[in-house]
């Protein structure tokens, strides 16, 4: 089941964010690309009334785009986020703010991406990128 994902609490601690250097990597690629489709893409894999709220597919997806583009496992990115701001800042969550089990990784790229979803991503961003 999907919560409403635009609601966002402010945290006092997100005033570290402005360690973040403005020419971060991170800081690029987030200007560049909008994320949120990936909501629309994956929303029919998703039951509107039952089960546990699920994790926001937005944070997810950006967890694997960190993950291949540092070239981590689904552990190591998850422990890395933990520590790093500019990755947490890039995941749109607050310091503060838990992150999912390593497990939702592998179980969100193949059973609400899957090889077909993966690749209209991939076709999506590009389409961005050109733009």
């Amino acid at each position: 089941m999907l919560k409403d994902q635009n609601i966002k609490k402010s945290s006092v601690h997100s005033e570290l964010y402005n360690l973040i250097p403005e020419n971060h990597i991170l800081r690029k690629i987030n200007e560049a690309i909008d994320f949120s489709f990936i909501h629309e893409l994956v929303k029919e894999s998703y039951d509107v009334y039952y089960g546990r709220p699920a994790n926001d597919p937005e944070v997810l997806f950006r967890l694997l785009f960190l993950q291949n583009l540092y070239q981590l496992s689904d552990r190591q990115v998850i422990t890395d986020c933990q520590v790093n701001l500019a990755y947490k800042w890039f995941l749109g969550l607050n310091p503060e703010d838990p992150l999912p089990d390593p497990f939702q990784l592998s179980r969100f790229r193949r059973n609400r991406l899957g090889v077909a979803g993966v690749e209209r991503v991939l076709a999506h961003i590009v389409q961005q990128c050109v733009k």
